[in-house]
């Protein structure tokens, strides 16, 4: 089977450099600057992959923006920008590629989001929103695609993970909290997608999360925040430099 991964994103020198790297790992790679929250450029961008390339029959959502801030401090255009990028994106890049996977009944569509989608903090009101959404957009597909035989979907929620975009992120217990590597969190979502498992937490310690959300009052929820430093992770937040 030949495999040929398609990168999109908005600035080309990054977007050349990891193209270089896959393709030295012996992977055909290509890349299309895109800016995903941009409907008409996604639209326009999908119909040019398919015409140098090919079908897409993987498709992966993993374009991300934050800018740590609480509400009153977040520029207007910012909180747009995050909606638009982390949320509507996906509408966009979705709609361009599901339909053509449901005519060869072979495709799948992958979400990776954040288990702040199902436990917000404060500083972070922009990210934890549009993850919420988000994970309320590929829960509602998930369901879609039931009686569609070939196509599925998967969302993966990890926990902190080690890049610059949460760069100045402190929990109070570190150790306890440990943050996960991107290549763990790579390796989980391709098994994910290989058993066409729906749903993926990570670590699997935060299916506790799920549990206690649903059976503790949110006082005693507010008081886990305090003490794991969940409620004041993001104030030495400086995120990409």
């Amino acid at each position: 089977m030949t495999i040929w991964i398609i990168l999109w994103g908005r600035t080309e020198r990054c977007l050349k450099e990891t193209a270089e790297e896959i393709k030295q790992m012996g992977t055909d790679c290509s890349y299309f600057v895109c800016d995903v929250g941009n409907r008409e450029e996604v639209y326009q961008q999908a119909k040019a992959v398919r015409e140098k390339v090919g079908d897409v029959t993987i498709l992966v959502n993993n374009a991300a923006v934050v800018h740590g801030k609480s509400l009153m401090d977040s520029d207007d255009d910012a909180l747009l920008k995050s909606q638009h990028i982390n949320t509507l994106g996906q509408f966009w890049t979705t709609k361009a590629f599901l339909p053509r996977m449901l005519e060869l009944q072979n495709g799948h569509i992958v979400c990776i989001n954040s288990v702040l989608a199902l436990s917000a903090i404060p500083g972070a009101i922009d990210y934890c929103t549009s993850k919420s959404s988000s994970f309320a957009f590929m829960e509602s597909l998930t369901l879609g695609l039931l009686d569609c035989p070939g196509v599925n979907a998967t969302t993966v929620l990890p926990y902190h993970t080690n890049t610059e975009m949460f760069q100045g992120m402190r929990v109070r217990f570190p150790s306890l909290f440990p943050s996960l590597k991107p290549e763990t969190v790579a390796t989980k979502t391709v098994e994910a997608v290989q058993k066409n498992k729906a749903f993926l937490l990570l670590p699997w310690t935060m299916h506790a999360l799920v549990i206690l959300k649903s059976i503790l009052p949110q006082s005693a929820l507010e008081e886990i925040h305090r003490f794991s430093g969940a409620y004041t992770c993001m104030n030495t937040f400086k995120g990409r430099t």
